[in-house]
C-alpha cells in the first residue's frame, strides 16, 4: 500500500511538472496559430515578401496647447490636418517620409503649414528644409526612425513585424469590439517594448493595438479594411488616450510594389545647411547688459533685473513647475555677484500663460508688486489661488512709464497671446520680450519650417511694427527663453529670412522626390 501511494504521489508530481513546463509553451503555440492566421489574412507570402510599400494619408490631429486669448483660459484644444506620404523600400533599406501639418484651430499667425521631410537612403539620413531649400545630413536618422514611428501605426506593417515577434507573443484573453470576438495577444510582455494586439477571431484582421508611449497608454483602432494586390490594410484609423482623441483618418491609401527610383533623393538645387551649434546654457550665468541692468539664468529660464535707483524691477519668471524655483535662483545669483541688496519692488508679468506665472508665488512673497495687463489680472489671480490686495498689482493697458521714465511698458498683441507686455529701457536701447522671438544658436537662426518657429517669425514682424510705431531705438533684444542677446543687425538678418506661403511650401513638398 505504501509503495502504491508513493507511486501515485510521484505521478501527480510528474503531471504537475509537465503542466508547469508545457503550460506557457501551449499558450505560446496558441498565440502563434492566431498570428499565422492574421498573417494569412493580410496576404501571407505576399505580405512577408513585400518589396516596397507606399502610404498616403490625411490625418486630423487633436491636441491641447496654450490659448491665444486670456478669456479662453490657459489651455485650449487645437485642430490640425496632417497630410502624409510614406515610401518604404525593403529591398534596398530606403525610406522617405513627408508630413505637412496645416493649422485649422489654434494660435497661429498664418495658415502656412509645418513641413517635415526626412530620408534614409544608401545608409545615410537626411532632413530636408523646404522653406530654406536646404538639406542636413543626420547620423541620428536611421531606417527605423526616419518616419517618426508612422510605420508602427500601419496595421499591414504591424502584422508583418508580428510574424517576426511570434516567439515573444502570448495569448492573454478574449475581448469584444463592435460585438465581435477578438483574441488578445501580448508581445514582449513585461518589457519596455511591450504592445498588445486585438485580432478578429473571424477575419484575422487587426482591430486594435495599444502601447505605452512617454508614460501614457495609447490605443490605435483600425477599421474599414481594404485590399491592394492581395495585401490588406485599414483605411480608417483612430488614435486616442485616456485624456481624449489624438488622431483620426478615414482617408488612408496603401499601394504595394509600385515605387519609383527617384523616391529617395535629396531635391535638386537644394544646398547643404551650414553647421550650427547651440549656445551652452547648462550653467546659470549673470551678464551686465548696461549700467544696473543684469541678465541672469540658465537653460530655458532667464530674468532681467533693472536697478532704477532705490529699488529693482524684474522681468521673466518662467518655470516648468512651482517647485523649480528658477526665479529665486536667479535672484540669489544676482545678489551674490552684484552685492545688490535693494528690494525687488516690481515684477513684469508679460502674458497669461501659466509657465510664465509659475514663479509668481515666490515673487509675491518677496514683497514685489506685479505689473499685469488689465485683461490678465483675472488669470494671475486664478493662478495664485489667493486674493491679492490692490497694492500687490498694478494694471497696465497699452502703455506705462515707470521709475521716472527709466522703464517703459508696451502691449504687443500677437497670435501667441492677445496681450503681451514688453519692457523697453530707453537709456540702454534694450527691449525685453517673452515668447516673441529669439535664438538658441550661437550664430544664425532656427528654420521657420517648423511650428512654433514659423510662428515666432510672424511674431517678430508684429514686434518690429510696434517698435517702428512707438519710435523706439533698440540695439539689444533680450528674450527670457534664450541666453543669446540679439543685436539690431541680427534681428534684421532674421527679418530678411523669406517666409514661404502655404501654396509654395505645399508645391515644394509635393514635388520633392
Amino acid at each position: 500500500m505504501y509503495i502504491k501511494n508513493r507511486i501515485k504521489i510521484l505521478g501527480w508530481v510528474a503531471t504537475l511538472l509537465l503542466a508547469l513546463l508545457h503550460g506557457p509553451l501551449l499558450a505560446d503555440e496558441k498565440a502563434q496559430r492566431i498570428i499565422d492566421k492574421a498573417v494569412t489574412a493580410y496576404g501571407g507570402e505576399k505580405l512577408l515578401q513585400l518589396k516596397n510599400i507606399m502610404l498616403q494619408d490625411k490625418l486630423m490631429h487633436f491636441s491641447k496647447w496654450q490659448s491665444g486669448h486670456g478669456l479662453q483660459g490657459e489651455m485650449i484644444s487645437y485642430l490640425s490636418e496632417q497630410q502624409i506620404a510614406l515610401k518604404i523600400d525593403f529591398v534596398h533599406q530606403r525610406k522617405a517620409f513627408k508630413r505637412a501639418t496645416l493649422p485649422i484651430v489654434g494660435g497661429h499667425s498664418s495658415d502656412s503649414p509645418e513641413a517635415i521631410h526626412r530620408l534614409f537612403s544608401q545608409g545615410k539620413g537626411y532632413s530636408i528644409d523646404h522653406v530654406l531649400m536646404q538639406y542636413t545630413p543626420s547620423e541620428r536618422i536611421s531606417f527605423e526612425n526616419v518616419d517618426l514611428g508612422l510605420s508602427q501605426q500601419l496595421d499591414t506593417l504591424i502584422v508583418r513585424n508580428l510574424h517576426k515577434d511570434k516567439q515573444s507573443s502570448e495569448w492573454t484573453d478574449i475581448a469584444y469590439i463592435q460585438g465581435q470576438a477578438h483574441d488578445v495577444i501580448s508581445v514582449h510582455k513585461g518589457t519596455k517594448h511591450e504592445y498588445v494586439l486585438y485580432l478578429n477571431q473571424q477575419t484575422g484582421y487587426l482591430s486594435r493595438v495599444f502601447k505605452t508611449r512617454n508614460g501614457q497608454r495609447v490605443s490605435y483602432d483600425f477599421m474599414d479594411h481594404q485590399n491592394s494586390q492581395g495585401v490588406v490594410w485599414a483605411k480608417r484609423l483612430f488614435v486616442g488616450t485616456e485624456q481624449g482623441p489624438l488622431y483620426h483618418t478615414d482617408a488612408r491609401t496603401v499601394k504595394v510594389n509600385k515605387l519609383e527610383h527617384l523616391s529617395f533623393n535629396v531635391p535638386e538645387g537644394y544646398r547643404q545647411r551650414p553647421k550650427v551649434s547651440p549656445v551652452d546654457v547648462s550653467t546659470r550665468t549673470l551678464r551686465e547688459l548696461g549700467s544696473g541692468v543684469y541678465y541672469v539664468g540658465k537653460e530655458w529660464s532667464y530674468t532681467l533685473f533693472v536697478d532704477v535707483g532705490e529699488y529693482v524691477v524684474s522681468a521673466g519668471a518662467w518655470q516648468m513647475d512651482a517647485d523649480s524655483k528658477d526665479w529665486l535662483s536667479n535672484v540669489e545669483l544676482f545678489r551674490q555677484l552684484t552685492k545688490n541688496d535693494k528690494p525687488i519692488k516690481q515684477h513684469l508679468v508679460t502674458h497669461h500663460h501659466t509657465d510664465h506665472m509659475m514663479g509668481l508665488d515666490d515673487i509675491v512673497r518677496q514683497g514685489s508688486q506685479l505689473l499685469v495687463h488689465t485683461n490678465d489680472v483675472t488669470a494671475v489671480q486664478a493662478h495664485l489661488q489667493h486674493q491679492l490686495s490692490a497694492e500687490q498689482t498694478k494694471a497696465i493697458t497699452s502703455y506705462e512709464s515707470l521709475a521716472g521714465g527709466k522703464i517703459q511698458i508696451y502691449d504687443v498683441a500677437n497670435s501667441h497671446a492677445n496681450h503681451n507686455l514688453v519692457m523697453y529701457l530707453p537709456e540702454h536701447n534694450l527691449l525685453f520680450t517673452e515668447d516673441m522671438f529669439g535664438s538658441s544658436l550661437q550664430t544664425g537662426f532656427d528654420s521657420p519650417s517648423r511650428w512654433p518657429n514659423s510662428d515666432t517669425y510672424h511674431r517678430l514682424a508684429e514686434l518690429m511694427k510696434k517698435v517702428d510705431e512707438f519710435g523706439l531705438e533698440v540695439s539689444l533684444f533680450v528674450s527670457s527663453h534664450h541666453a543669446r542677446v540679439l543685436s539690431l543687425s541680427e534681428v534684421k538678418q532674421a527679418q530678411a529670412i523669406q517666409l514661404v506661403d502655404k501654396e509654395t511650401l505645399m508645391h515644394r513638398l509635393s514635388m520633392a522626390t
